[in-house]
């Protein structure tokens, strides 16, 4: 088990079978974390927002009927105390275009939901611990690591990324 320094996480996902599935991995890396979790990403961030909840480390899905996840990952910078706080998404989509989009928005890393849980547990653990900011050369199929990459004006430049982010309504600059 690797050293975690995120011990209080927050996870926003409609579906609560995903939570089951990531409260298993979670248990596998540690049993001290503090582990909260949301099927709404309003109620998540109205409880973020006033303070009862101090997050580490945010685990966001991006399909949501009332707020989208790339809403509440651009509402979530808005605030002071919530703006450097890594979020990683953790989603189905497998869309170039919809990572692009997440690491404009400000997350950490993208999480294809399609990992197995044993892959899950491996990169939950090098997430929690900070391996995945530390260490160049992790390599797993269902994880981006959006620290390695180091030509943003590419991706924010490229048509599909553009009219995405003018779709959603936010201003890159």
């Amino acid at each position: 088990m690797n050293n975690i320094v995120f011990n209080n996480i927050v996870h926003v996902d409609k579906d609560v079978n995903v939570h089951e599935f990531f409260y298993d991995a979670l248990q596998h890396v540690t049993s001290t974390s503090n582990y909260w979790t949301f099927t709404d990403t309003k109620d998540a961030l109205r409880t973020l927002i006033s303070r009862k909840i101090t997050p580490d480390i945010i685990f966001l899905d991006l399909d949501f009927h009332k707020m989208s996840g790339h809403e509440f990952l651009a509402h979530l910078k808005k605030f002071e105390h919530l703006r450097n706080v890594p979020a990683i998404i953790f989603s189905d989509s497998t869309r170039r275009s919809t990572r692009q989009v997440t690491r404009i928005l400000g997350a950490k890393g993208f999480i294809k939901k399609s990992c197995s849980q044993h892959e899950f547990i491996e990169i939950l653990s090098s997430i929690l611990s900070l391996d995945f900011l530390m260490n160049p050369n992790l390599d797993f199929s269902s994880f981006t690591n959006f620290t390695q990459v180091h030509n943003l004006d590419s991706l924010l430049f490229q048509n599909t990324c553009s009219n995405e982010v003018i779709e959603y309504g936010f201003n890159i600059n």
